[in-house]
């Protein structure tokens, strides 16, 4: 039997529309380039993802975690100082496990894959 994988867009608290469209108008650009990988921290599991939003809605320097492969945590970190000492600001249970390490928060949304 197989199971059906969807897309889920999760709202983060605290946003609402208003502010999302204001940023989303301003904050377009382009990629100045890549150079060499930093490792900033290192974590006991090998999967996983940590991401910025791009647009910065929930403050510019704010990190979110999803440690592992599949399940329903997501660690928010105010900045690099708080993610290097595993020290989240939150942590909240979503409303559906994640699959994979292909999850991206934008703007208010998280998208991942449950």
């Amino acid at each position: 039997m197989q199971h059906k994988r969807y897309l889920t867009a999760f709202a983060l608290k605290g946003l609402n529309s208003l502010n999302f469209n204001f940023i989303l108008a301003k904050k377009c650009g382009h990629i100045k380039g890549v150079g060499t990988p930093v490792v900033h921290a290192s974590r006991s599991r090998t999967q996983g993802v940590w991401m910025k939003d791009p647009l910065g809605v929930m403050g510019k320097d704010t990190i979110f975690v999803m440690s592992g492969y599949n399940s329903n945590q997501l660690k928010i970190y105010r900045n690099i100082v708080q993610f290097k000492s595993d020290n989240p600001k939150e942590t909240i249970t979503l409303p559906y496990y994640f699959h994979g390490t292909g999850a991206v928060v934008y703007g208010r949304y998280l998208y991942y894959k449950k």
